[in-house]
């Protein structure tokens, strides 16, 4: 990952973990809530926010290396962990700079976190095991292409397009799984 990646991923992390509509939770909200963020951004605009590639993950899609991603924000001092929560949480030790980010990014990054922030973990666990990036992605701890946000719905819904043939599913797995 680049140099400005880390950066924007850092300020990312840390406006999530500020912004008002984000009710606690713990890393695998924060990894969903990310996960989302790029996600639907890239199915709109075929970018990524914050440079930084997803995995399969039992629990759903989490940033790959997710637990040295982390560990490196806080050894830095821009996290510090929260540790009576009963799972791993972390509070914000910096502000967000949000000059890292175009408008177009900050109105994105907020209506997800207005549609998804107060949601369990559970709940976002639910809504990312049923959209095809997941889905399509086929073995835990690859990589998830992100060309299949294109397969997710529009944000008036939160399925994702079901492909319940088999053959295509198949083909399309093969294929994600091929680039």
């Amino acid at each position: 990952m680049s140099m400005q990646s880390q950066d924007k991923f850092k300020n990312l992390v840390l406006y999530v973990l500020s912004h008002g509509d984000y009710k606690e939770g713990g890393i695998k909200k924060l990894n969903k809530l990310l996960y989302f963020i790029d996600f639907y951004f890239y199915r709109d605009h075929e970018r990524l926010i914050s440079g930084v590639s997803y995995a399969k993950a039992d629990m759903g899609p989490i940033v790959d290396d997710y637990r040295v991603v982390f560990d490196e924000l806080e050894q830095k001092g821009f996290l510090e962990p929260i540790e009576d929560t009963g799972f791993k949480a972390y509070k914000p030790l910096v502000k967000a700079d949000l000059a890292q980010f175009n408008p177009e990014e900050i109105d994105h990054i907020g209506r997800v976190l207005d549609r998804y922030g107060k949601l369990s973990s559970a709940e976002l666990e639910g809504i990312s095991h049923q959209q095809q990036p997941w889905v399509l992605t086929e073995h835990m701890g690859d990589i998830i292409d992100p060309d299949l946000a294109l397969l997710i719905a529009d944000d008036d819904s939160d399925e994702s397009y079901l492909i319940e043939n088999d053959a295509i599913k198949n083909e399309l797995v093969s294929l994600a799984n091929s680039v």
